[in-house]
């Protein structure tokens, strides 16, 4: 006779709900500790963490001597991010238990989540001591140093285990593992050959993505853009290459093209404001002033790194003699705190005659562009009309020393 557990697997299959709720309350009652375990087992693997706790529970209850039952217990409770009681399972494995291992390696991984990967290096290593020769062991503590950013001590382990004969992890290609800890050293020529060997076995999003960016870091242009052309084709919402190959693809002279790119990104993620921005500034070279302006205007609306895009639109606005709209915008948003703004909006007060603002702006400036040598142009010629000569004098000879070759202000310094 087929037990219950089996009919609530098999109702689960057949998408069933309430058979399957009905077989699992039969299960509890009727079938043996074995299949309930098995079905625990299969239950917490598709993801109905309740039900596979309740029988895990119950399980324990009747046997307080298994306690291998502690670790899906604990898996369960992180999921749910019950973290008290994942303590509570793991810490009740005592350490002669054939299980105790698997209790350290939940427990890293606790640890790391808790954003302690010092602790959660001493577990790996507490679990080192028992098996010296454990690859699994070896494999979990490169993934935590990756995962950490310490790439030169991951970069060993992931080599040491493919030398012994592994090729991957839990589905992680290791010569993928060892291509990106070179490349974020920035061994890029070393990080090729690994990345293109991770390509081979899996033309993953991540391994296309990986060596595109290494390609790209290389100077290798059009090698990268195939690669995030193929990763746009094969993954649409992977949207970390939009940026990317929009800039590779301007790097190229395809400016039409980079625009198209950078327009699809926008529509997979309307909230990343370099999008706005470097679109904004494909636009403008393609001489689309009305869409570089829109976009512009959609960066600053988002807020993030809101003074690059103020910067953007006020240059945009000075290419454009638009110095009023310079003047709106600094009474929206604060200028004060960045002298490039301060300078663009003075540059709009003299253009449009406003001379007492203009001379407060450039003044309030210079505190930190004094040595800006086309400021310091700028505001001596500024000055110079006002008849402020001395000062200016000072300005136009500071700028002399960065650029000693212009002999309009040579001659100008002359005649006073």
């Amino acid at each position: 006779m087929q037990s219950y557990s089996k009919k609530m697997a098999e109702a689960i299959a057949n998408q069933d709900t309430s058979s399957a709720q009905l077989h699992f309350e039969k299960a509890l009652e009727k079938d043996t500790p074995e299949e309930l375990g098995s079905l625990g087992e299969h239950l917490f693997e598709l993801g109905f963490l309740e039900e596979a706790q309740t029988i895990f529970s119950q399980l324990l209850e009747k046997f307080p001597e298994a306690e291998e039952l502690h670790i899906p217990l604990a898996e369960i409770a992180i999921e749910n991010n019950e973290i008290d009681e994942a303590f509570t399972h793991l810490e009740a494995v005592p350490k002669q238990h054939p299980v105790y291992i698997e209790s350290l390696l939940v427990l890293a991984d606790l640890y790391q989540v808790l954003g302690l990967p010092e602790v959660s290096e001493l577990k790996l290593k507490e679990a080192k001591k028992i098996l010296l020769d454990e690859p699994l062991l070896d494999f979990a503590l490169a993934e935590l140093y990756f995962n950490s950013e310490k790439f030169s001590e991951a970069l060993d382990l992931y080599l040491d285990l493919i030398k012994k004969g592994f090729d991957q992890f839990s589905e992680v290609a290791l010569s993928e593992r060892v291509g990106v800890c070179y490349s974020m050293a920035g061994n890029f020529e070393e990080a090729v050959p690994y990345l293109e060997a991770a390509l081979t076995l899996n033309r993953s999003e991540d391994h296309l993505f990986q060596l595109a960016f290494t390609f790209m870091q290389m100077h290798e242009n059009q090698k990268a853009i195939v690669l995030f052309q193929e990763l746009k084709e094969l993954s649409p919402t992977y949207q970390s290459l939009y940026l990317y190959l929009g800039d590779l693809l301007q790097e190229e002279g395809q400016l039409a093209e980079s625009l198209s790119v950078l327009e699809e990104g926008i529509e997979q993620n309307p909230y990343q404001v370099s999008l706005y921005q470097l679109a904004a500034e494909v636009a403008f070279k393609l001489g689309k002033i009305e869409v570089s302006e829109g976009y512009l205007k959609k960066a600053v609306e988002l807020e993030e790194d809101i003074e690059a895009s103020l910067m953007a639109l006020t240059n945009l606005y000075i290419n454009e003699d638009r110095y009023e709209e310079i003047v709106s915008l600094s009474q929206k948003y604060q200028f004060s705190e960045n002298p490039y703004l301060l300078w663009n909006l003075a540059h709009a007060q003299n253009e449009l005659e406003e001379y007492g603002e203009a001379k407060l702006y450039y003044s309030k400036a210079a505190d930190a562009l004094g040595h800006h040598a086309e400021f310091l142009k700028e505001y001596g010629l500024f000055l110079r009309e006002e008849g402020e000569l001395e000062q200016a004098r000072v300005l136009l000879t500071h700028y002399l020393e960065h650029e000693p070759e212009d002999l309009t202000i040579i001659e100008l310094l002359a005649e006073d």
